[in-house]
This record gives structure tokens, C-alpha cells and sequence, in this order.
């Protein structure tokens, strides 16, 4: 990795930033970490890559060259040949270092009948959740309600105005709440969010399975709905799980 001072004097928006999740069964996971490691490594890029039979989760930055390098490693896996990252430009690298590990899930929530990699929950996407917001009801004329899927730290950061807060500690609560707040779901077309659409996979899934029919992801998750749209309807700052730390409309 570089020093501080080459760093420094780089121009803005010189690192590349590349994010992506996709559920789809994976073999042979420990040959693939020690590969995407020692790639990595050579490459000197920065991030965290997980692995697990239900998917990869990945967040890389550094320098452009070498991130694509490293994000078309992660798409000689198979499976992953026509993986879509979402990119961004920074001042800032967005890690310390390179994380590759295995898990039993990419995010986890314990509840493993729940299975996006075989069949992905409907969705909407961000300009029609803004067209939602403006209007107050779905395209049926269906009174519109937010569910926010992530923890109570970043809800505070920022959200959408008059989104349900489960006030989570953690993912893996959001079965109970979500059955707690049943009685305030009744009657509404539901949209549930997260940060860039992993959670709401299994979100939204969980509530179907549970009953709660008319439920729906918001596709890319907030920082695709604050790219593409004028951010109507949402205060404050999105929480990034790097060291850019927030993003904003």
C-alpha cells in the first residue's frame, strides 16, 4: 500500500471504490479465499470480501487498475461471471486493508430456510419509490409505508421522513421485530430499505414467508436512491461501513 504522503498528494476523487452483493451457491470456498487473498495482496487494494455457500458480499478501494483487477478475480468465480459493482470516486481510500473470509452467511440472520439465491424477493426501483414518496400511495392507489431494515445507529445518522424504525442492535433481530410491529404494517404497501440492498434480500423474503404479502425491496438500497433521484423525503446521512464513513444526497 502507499505512504501517507503519496496518498496526500494525489488528485480528488482518485480512488475507486467498487461494491456488490450476489446470492447465488458457492463451492469450494476456501480455495477461492486463499486465490482472492494472495491476488489482494499483489494488488495492494483495500477492502473486505466475504464468502459463503449462499454468496459473496464485496467492498473494495484503491487504486482504479487495481481494484477492477480485483473485482474481475472475484468474476473468474463461478457463478459470478456477469457480477454488476456499484462504483464511486473518493479522496479517500476506504480501508485499512484487505479482509478475505468465509462465513455461514453473507448477512447474517439466522434464519437459513430464507434463500435469495434461489429465488430474489420483488422489488422497486429508486426514480418509482420517488414517484411513491411524492404521491403517498403505490401505482395501485395503495397508501405507501417505509420499513427501515438497519440498525438503530444508522437510522439515526439518517432515513427516510416517517419510515418505521425496529430500532435494531443487530441484522439477525429483525425476525421478532419485524412480528412485533405487525399491527403498524396492516393496510399499507410496505418498502423496505437498507444501505445497498443486501439486507432487504432477506428482509423481504422473511415477511412473506411470514404473511406480510404486499412487501417489496428497494432496489440498490438508499445510495442507489440518492444517486438517482433528488432524495426526496430523506434526512440526514447514510452511514457507509468504511472509513468515507457517510454519503449524502
Amino acid at each position: 500500500m502507499e505512504d501517507k504522503d503519496n496518498m496526500e498528494t494525489r488528485p480528488k476523487g482518485s480512488f475507486l471504490n467498487i461494491r456488490c452483493y450476489k446470492f447465488v451457491s458457492i463451492d469450494h470456498l476456501e480455495e477461492h479465499r486463499q486465490l482472492l487473498a494472495e491476488i489482494g495482496q499483489l494488488l495492494s487494494v483495500t477492502g473486505a470480501i466475504i464468502l459463503s455457500n449462499e454468496g459473496i458480499n464485496i467492498a473494495l478501494s484503491g487504486d482504479k487498475s487495481s481494484v477492477e483487477q480485483m473485482f474481475e478475480a472475484c468474476k473468474a468465480i463461478p457463478g459470478l461471471k456477469n457480477l454488476k459493482g456499484k462504483t464511486s470516486n473518493s479522496e479517500k481510500i476506504g480501508f485499512e486493508k484487505l479482509k478475505v473470509k468465509i462465513k455461514s452467511e453473507i448477512i447474517k440472520m439466522n434464519q437459513p430456510q430464507i434463500r435469495p439465491e434461489e429465488e430474489r424477493a420483488p422489488f422497486v426501483d429508486a426514480n418509482t419509490l420517488a414517484k411513491w414518496i411524492l404521491d403517498g400511495y403505490d401505482d395501485a392507489g395503495k397508501p405507501i409505508k417505509i420499513v427501515d431494515t438497519r440498525n438503530e445507529f444508522e437510522f439515526q445518522l439518517g432515513h427516510f421522513k416517517n419510515s418505521i424504525n425496529l430500532k435494531l442492535e443487530k441484522f439477525s433481530e429483525f425476525p421478532q421485530k419485524i412480528k412485533e410491529h405487525g399491527k403498524f404494517l396492516e393496510g399499507y404497501k410496505l418498502v423496505n430499505v437498507c444501505t445497498g440492498g443486501i439486507r432487504c434480500e432477506k428482509a423481504t423474503l422473511f415477511m412473506i414467508e411470514n404473511g406480510i404479502r404486499d412487501v417489496v425491496q428497494l432496489d440498490g438500497g438508499i445510495l442507489d436512491y440518492l444517486e438517482n433521484t433528488n432524495g426526496n423525503a430523506w434526512e440526514g446521512q447514510c452511514f457507509l461501513f468504511d472509513e468515507r464513513e457517510f454519503s449524502s444526497p
